[in-house]
């Protein structure tokens, strides 16, 4: 009897500790993301027909790159070229203004995301700052 419970004691220490250590990694990994400098928080959905995905996205020199919120990559999920992005005038979603939708294009790639006012003035000001390119 004792060896069963020895047993079953040992399965949910081991469940608890790989449970924690998961949870641990995906906070560091998002806390890491968000830390970085040009990171906002916002929603995004390859076509309108899609569920909304969270996540983080990061201003780079010449790309958007979306990584998922929850996930285990540390690649983007979706990289979007500046050179000739173009953003849609927002539409706001939320009933209080705190979120706009806006649809994305770069290229072949479009998606929309969800994200603040403000978010969607500094994408605008990143969009239009870029360098010139001949």
């Amino acid at each position: 009897m004792g060896t069963f419970l020895d047993t079953v004691v040992w399965i949910v220490l081991i469940v608890a500790v790989v449970s924690v250590g998961v949870w641990v990694f995906f906070n560091v990994r998002a806390r890491g993301l968000d830390r970085r400098v040009g990171s906002f928080r916002c929603w995004m959905r390859p076509d309108p027909q899609s569920g909304w995905t969270s996540g983080i996205a990061h201003y780079g020199v010449e790309t958007l790159s979306w990584y998922r919120l929850i996930g285990v990559s540390t690649r983007p999920a979706l990289t979007l070229p500046r050179r000739g992005m173009e953003v849609s005038a927002p539409v706001r979603r939320a009933t209080d203004g705190s979120i706009v939708e806006v649809r994305v294009k770069s290229g072949d790639e479009r998606c929309d995301f969800a994200i603040a006012p403000a978010t969607y003035n500094g994408l605008v000001s990143w969009i239009e700052s870029g360098p010139p390119h001949l």
